[in-house]
């Protein structure tokens, strides 16, 4: 079903309006790990948001991590968003989005880990 939607969501031309469409604040919601909601573990306070700049940079903050900067780029051909930390390579993470209405839906890419995880981001 999730590969349905993103053929659905990353289809024919659509594409490069979801790109710009990431340029903006986000507020974390939902986060799952391993199937698990972990999102009282990740984002206590509920005040956990990234902003998507469009000259390619980001800025994230909130509890428990505080705040982190860094660069950005989304993929096209893989429908995978990159983020490149500041606080260096062991925090640079790859994400395949897709996008539901208002939110958009992050699942974990190409690192162990990180496969583990998925969320939920809200404009």
């Amino acid at each position: 079903m999730l590969a349905a939607s993103l053929i659905t969501i990353f289809g024919c031309g659509e594409t490069t309006l979801q790109s710009d469409q990431l340029v903006r604040k986000w507020e974390m919601g939902t986060i799952m790990q391993n199937g698990q909601d972990v999102s009282d573990q990740h984002n206590p306070e509920n005040n956990r948001w990234i902003e998507l700049k469009a000259d390619g940079t980001f800025v994230s903050d909130g509890d428990p991590y505080g705040r982190n900067t860094g660069k950005w780029s989304y993929d096209e051909t893989t429908s995978e968003l990159f983020l490149d930390s500041d606080a260096g390579e062991g925090d640079d993470s790859y994400w395949t989005i897709s996008s539901t209405g208002d939110q958009l839906v992050l699942k974990g890419a190409r690192s162990e880990f990180t496969r583990e995880f998925s969320m939920v981001w809200k404009k």
